[in-house]
Order: C-alpha cells, then structure tokens, then sequence
C-alpha cells in the first residue's frame, strides 16, 4: 500500500453517490474504499484489472488494514449503485470517470478501454493474413532459410507468415534466432520493394541498442545486401521515443489520425512491455504497415501493468488451429547460443516449465561446468568467488574501451533491490571488499561502475544504460559505449539518475547479456522471487551460471509463476473465435 492508494481510495468515496448518514451509507462507502484501495495495489503489482470473485467474503490484509469483502452479487450491488462504475457495454458514459465491471473482472477504465482497444487491434490484423500453406518458392527465400530434408525450419516459417501477414509474433529463448529471422525478413522484403522504410525499437535503450546492433549483425554475417543502403540511417529507438512521447502532456505525437510513416515497425524485448504501451504502438501503426514482435514469453513480464506478450501467446496456444491468432504466433525452439552450454541449456529449460529437481540436479551435476551452485555466504571473497577473475581483469584495465569491454563480461544479479542480498547490499559488500585490498571507494573512484536509472535526451542516455568512471587527466569522467565501437564520455554532474553497479537487479539486466552471471537470491522469500525472475537470471548468461542461494529458495522461485490478473487472453479468443 502507498499513500497514492489511501489518496485514490479517498477520491472514490467522495465521487461515489452514496448519501452519508445511514448504516447502509457507511457500508457501502467502506466497500468503496477497501475496492479502490485493491484495485490501485492490484495495478502496482502489475495487474490490468481484479477478479472480485476471487476475493469475495475474503478477509485479507491491505498494508496495515484488514477487510473484509462482501459475498459477490453484494459487492456487485455497490458497486453498481455507485455512480463510480460502469458495466460492459455502457463503458462510454460520460458519467463512469473511474471502474468498468465485465464480468467479475473490476477495471480502471483507462486499462479496460487500452484491453479492448488492443484486442481489437491484434486480432483486425491478425485476420489480414493470408493462411500459409507452404513456404515461398522463391530463390532469395530458398538462399536465405535453405530446406534441410525431415527438419522443420521454423525461422523460416516465422518468415514465412510475416510475409503472409500485417503481424507476426515471433517468440522463443535466448539464442534462438529471433533478431535473425527479422533481419532476414527484411531483406527479403526490400528485395520485393527496395522503397519500404521500417522502424527498429524496443522498451529501453539499451534493448533497442542490441536490437540495432543484432540486426547489422546479422546482415553482414548473411550477406543481406538488401538491408546495407538502409541500415546507416536506421537505428533503434525506444518506443517512448519512436512514438514521440511528451513528458510535459503525457501523449504521444504519433497515433492513430497521425500515424508513423514507415512501412515495417520490428519490436524486439516486447515482454517488457504493459498493456498501454503496446496500445498505444498499434494504434499508431498506419493501417498498411507490418508489424513484427519478437520476445520470449517465458521472461520477466512489464514492470508496469499487465503482460501482453504473454496473454498473446496463450491465447494462440488455446486457440483452435485454423484461428487467426494462433497462425500470427511462431515459436522457436532451438537454442543456438546453449549449443556448447549444455549446463546454462538446461538449468534454463528446466526452470522454464517449473522442474526444480531437474534444476538442482543440473547445479549439482559437476560435469556441467558452465553452470555451478554455492550456498549463501556472509563473506565477500566467498560470495564473489565465481567472478573475482573477471572483476580484476575489469580492475586491472586502464582505458575506457577496455575497461567497458571487461565490465560488459560479467555481472553479479539480484532478485531485490534493498536489504543484505539486495541490489544495496552487495554494492556495499563489494566495495568494503575492495576497500580491504587497498582501493578507493569513495566518490567517483576509478572503475566504479555506473548504472542509468533513468531516460534523459540530452545526453542520451537511457534507462539501463551500463558506464566506468575512469579520470581523463585527474578528472572524473563516466565512459559509455558508442555505436560506433568508441565511447561517450561524460562529467558526473552531466548524467541522468543513476547509480553504482556492481549489481542490478535482474529486471534491469534484461535486454542484455553477459558471458559470466552471478545470481544471489535473498535468504528470505519474497513474492518477486518467481521462475520468470529465475529464468531471465540464468539466460543472460553465455558462458556461465553461479546461483548462489538455497536450495530452499530457488525451489521456491521455480514453482512460483507470475499470474498478471488480465481479460486480454479470454478476449483474443472471443473475437478471433468469432471471426
């Protein structure tokens, strides 16, 4: 509970019609307050709207409160008498300013009407697909996905139905060939219309970034000489940015009277992103344009409200075969990246669909030496055994490309920001640990690594962005990584919000990966720990995995799955079922 939830709750009750002085009166305003005061905490954890059913006549605890909720068809009444609620489909009345009821699903109206607005959306273009009944027999399609005789290509499948179709979902894990089959995608359509202009994004900068930097990749390893006159003016942008938000308005420039102007939007890392924000995506989306979204549904959902990428691909997964939403989701299978990892392979599969002892029978299995288990410890040196070579090689570096190179090869991850195994906390255990080999701490100390916490234009600098302090002739200086392999390097008064990284949280890291991961679990349970938060970990990994941690708790995480309270997956399959 915060102080927006008790304000909010306040709010309700002085809108809702409910005259004072009666007993009825009084009940009704505390069934209004306790509701407000769920649905605004219910938001904060990341939920589009609250099943009352799974409440009613419930007694639990709201921050310091204790409440109890009425039986269903009473809460119902209440709610409906209010004046501050609206039931489907009367969600357009002018005089409903706060909650929408559909069923027993209790809405903010801005999230039922950003749900319905997106359901709408993905299913109009989902139906605009032409079905996919074999791949294309051309020879640029045939030199880009070669047949193999009993395999089933399904990168080129992916490519296949994006050909085929305005929106395309192209979901899998780490290493599995989604920003391949993109560029890929791209180039075979510049080389049907060299004249198409596309768009690259994804929720941070830092995302966006690898996207651009996957997709040049990918074209000089492929030889895309479709994609080579394109790519020097095309770089990835955040979606705030790609749609032109204002701070000052909280709008965006771009929406459905003004639209984007390119012909293809590739979005990458879109479990990252809330139900508003891919609202707002496809709604600025000129109706001809394509859209292909890449992302791995089995990764950390939004850290705001709901989980659309998710609710997609269960809705595809549900869906009947011939339906529309179930043609628009590809997933890939095969893990590139895990070939040589077997050990990071398959602690990550196994976590993935929630077997713990298979987890921990992979962390104990000495064979596998990519990935490895120790038990908490109070001492530095033990906890950061895993990666002490790479923090001195990092140490031992002394110029600012080098020096970003070395951080960029390891990183010590967190469940939790604050307390001993918090983000916090071992910022504080690896700085006494170097202060006791005789290095500096204090300041802006050579080597002290930088973390961006927030988006800034003018220097841009963005949200996750990774920096080394190195001084330039005694002067403090915070190095970030260029685009075009050098560095920008900035005065510590010039930056955004930040700081120190010698550990980020999991949900930071993600976007990002790293040749050698640390991941220390708290020693007490928490409802972040979770098997999305623990998969996410274990895949930012190249080269090798540490879980430090109980046995206790990572079975904890892995049998613990985030359920986001949302109607848009039973909404796909209404509307695409009815088509």
């Amino acid at each position: 509970m915060s102080r927006l939830d008790e304000a909010f709750a306040d709010l309700v009750v002085r809108m809702a019609a409910v005259q004072a002085g009666t007993t009825e009166a009084l009940l009704a305003r505390e069934v209004l307050a306790n509701t407000a005061l769920l649905v605004s905490a219910e938001r904060g954890m990341g939920n589009s709207c609250v099943d009352l059913a799974a409440h009613a006549g419930r007694i639990i605890t709201l921050g310091s409160r204790t409440v109890q909720f009425p039986a269903l068809d009473d809460w119902g009444d209440v709610l409906r008498a209010s004046g501050v609620c609206a039931r489907v489909p009367h969600t357009q009345d002018a005089n409903v300013p706060l909650f929408v009821l559909e069923g027993t699903r209790l809405y903010l109206l801005r999230y039922h009407r950003a749900e319905v607005r997106l359901a709408e959306a993905i299913v109009h273009r989902a139906q605009q697909a032409t079905p996919v009944e074999a791949l294309p027999d051309t020879p640029r399609f045939h030199a880009l996905f070669p047949a193999v005789d009993g395999v089933v290509d399904w990168q080129a499948r992916a490519a296949a139905t994006a050909l085929a179709s305005p929106l395309v979902f192209v979901t899998g894990g780490p290493g599995t060939g989604k920003t391949t089959v993109a560029a890929r995608l791209l180039a075979l359509l510049l080389h049907r219309d060299p004249t198409l202009t596309f768009a690259l994004a994804a929720p941070t900068g830092r995302a966006a970034a690898r996207l651009s930097e996957a997709i040049g990749a990918a074209a000089l390893r492929d030889a895309l000489h479709e994609l080579a006159p394109s790519l020097p003016g095309v770089s990835g942008k955040t979606l705030h940015r790609l749609l032109g938000y204002h701070t000052a308005t909280q709008r965006f420039r771009h929406h459905a009277q003004r639209p984007l102007a390119e012909d293809v939007v590739i979005v990458d890392e879109a479990s990252m992103i809330d139900v508003l924000m891919m609202d707002a995506l496809f709604a600025a989306l000129k109706p001809s344009a394509r859209l292909i979204v890449l992302g791995d549904p089995d990764q950390l959902a939004s850290v705001d409200t709901g989980f659309v990428l998710g609710d997609v691909t269960r809705a595809a997964h549900d869906a009947v075969k011939s339906s529309a939403i179930r043609r628009s989701v590809v997933r890939l299978a095969y893990s590139w990246r895990f070939g040589q990892q077997v050990g990071i392979g398959l602690l990550a599969e196994a976590t993935r669909v929630g077997e713990s002892q298979q987890a921990m029978r992979a962390l104990q299995d000495t064979a596998l030496t990519d990935v490895a288990w120790q038990l908490p410890h109070r001492s530095a040196q033990e906890l950061l055994a895993p990666v002490e070579p790479h923090v001195q090689a990092f140490l031992a570096t002394d110029t600012p490309v080098a020096a970003l190179a070395a951080l960029a090869r390891f990183r010590v991850l967190c469940a939790l920001r604050d307390g001993p195994g918090g983000v916090t906390g071992l910022n504080a255990l690896t700085e006494g640990w170097l202060q006791r080999q005789g290095r500096a701490v204090m300041g802006w100390y050579d080597h002290r690594p930088v973390l961006v916490t927030a988006n800034d234009a003018a220097t841009q600098l963005y949200n996750g962005d990774v920096g080394v302090t190195l001084a330039i002739d005694g002067v403090p200086m915070v190095h970030f990584p260029a685009s075009d392999g050098g560095v920008r390097s900035f005065m510590p008064s010039q930056l955004p919000a930040h700081e120190t990284a010698w550990a980020m949280t999991v949900h930071k890291s993600q976007g990002s990966e790293f040749d050698h991961v640390l991941v220390v679990l708290p020693e007490a349970d928490s409802r972040v720990l979770t098997r999305e938060l623990l998969y996410t970990a274990v895949t930012r990994a190249r080269r090798s995995v540490t879980i430090s941690g109980s046995d206790r708790m990572i079975e904890a995480a892995i049998h613990r799955s985030v359920v986001r309270g949302s109607g848009l997956t039973d909404r796909l399959l209404a509307q695409a079922g009815a088509s």
